[in-house]
């Protein structure tokens, strides 16, 4: 098997050459190892230092495109190249490449399909106390929501089966590291983590983590959202049964002040309103459920689709073959349909 280590970088000059230099390439159940650095629009030298340090491909950037963007180009490099299993770790110098050994070992062993590298928040000095403790809150609410034992949810230091990256869609624009795993649970995924120790940065401060305020607001919009577009019929039927509820509660409300003499209009026009936000959040649930299933038949059809493109000239030219013989009808009516 082929192993492409993806390292993103952005101004990473001081410590880019260090990490492509640490990265082990010589693996047992192996062939090649292979390093692509991505150079988001780097301003000082980072591009040329990590070809000197010995990156076998440096895919640039003009101007910087942010982390998911730069996750999706060095994730088609490794594609393209024909890699099994691709390694993504920080080029900051806090994800020690020794452990890419450890960090694939369940994916070599047929046990898992994404294995995320976690850090022992609970004893991480080197990180600060709010981001340790923000880190953990995060990590149990994505636990109870996507029901994966992941201990470290933002953890940027994982690995990927090749099959796994050719179905994994990433819609968001701040970071891959929540919604990879919540679109992994949702596509019944084996998820496995490993124990990494994590090294403390040498230069500089992180871009994702500089405002913890900012960063947990977008983040958990992005893991709101995700988990509406992986599950709108559950999050829905939740809000309508509660306003369903509501409306009871109100409505009884009424009844009782009605009985006694009084017309208590206010909890009539709050159960009739509660009835109506109930109606409306279910029937919305279903159209987003419709939604939903047209959103994962387009994501199979994607899937066989990066398979032709990745795979047809490479070593699985049969099953990119048969693919491309499943997928000819829908895109013959797809062709009829536009015409």
């Amino acid at each position: 098997m082929k192993l492409a280590v993806v390292i993103p970088a952005l101004n990473e000059g001081a410590t880019i050459g260090a990490v492509v230099a640490a990265v082990p390439r010589h693996i047992p159940g192996l062939r090649k190892v292979e390093v692509i650095v991505v150079d988001d629009g780097s301003s000082d030298a980072t591009g040329g230092i990590a070809r000197a340090a010995g990156a076998d491909r440096v895919e640039r950037h003009r101007r910087n495109r942010g982390l998911v963007e730069t996750f999706r180009t060095g994730v088609n490099a490794a594609l393209a190249g024909g890699a099994d299993i691709i390694v993504h770790l920080d080029a900051d110098g806090q994800h020690d490449p020794r452990y890419i050994p450890r960090l694939i070992a369940p994916i070599l062993l047929g046990d898992a399909d994404v294995v995320v590298g976690v850090r022992p928040l609970a004893e991480a000095a080197q990180i600060t106390r709010v981001r340790r403790y923000g880190n953990l809150l995060g990590s149990w609410v994505v636990r109870r929501m996507t029901k994966l034992a992941v201990s470290d949810a933002t953890s940027g230091y994982r690995a990927f089966s090749r099959e796994t990256l050719l179905r994994l869609n990433v819609s968001s624009e701040l970071t891959y590291t929540l919604e990879t795993l919540i679109r992994s649970a949702r596509m019944r995924l084996a998820v496995a983590e490993v124990g990494i120790p994590a090294l403390p940065r040498r230069h500089g401060q992180s871009r994702m983590t500089r405002s913890v305020t900012r960063y947990i607001g977008h983040a958990g919009g992005q893991a709101f959202r995700t988990m509406l577009h992986t599950n709108p019929l559950t999050i829905f039927g939740r809000a309508a049964l509660a306003m369903l509820v509501s409306s009871v509660v109100f409505t009884a409300w009424f009844l009782v002040g009605y009985q006694s003499g009084g017309m208590h209009l206010p909890a009539l026009l709050a159960a009739l309103l509660t009835l109506v936000l109930a109606v409306t959040f279910f029937v919305s649930g279903l159209i987003a459920d419709g939604i939903s299933t047209s959103h994962r038949l387009l994501e199979e059809l994607l899937f066989r689709t990066r398979r032709i493109e990745h795979d047809l000239w490479g070593p699985n030219e049969q099953s990119a073959a048969k693919d491309a013989q499943a997928i000819e009808p829908a895109l013959e009516t797809v062709s009829v349909g536009a015409r």
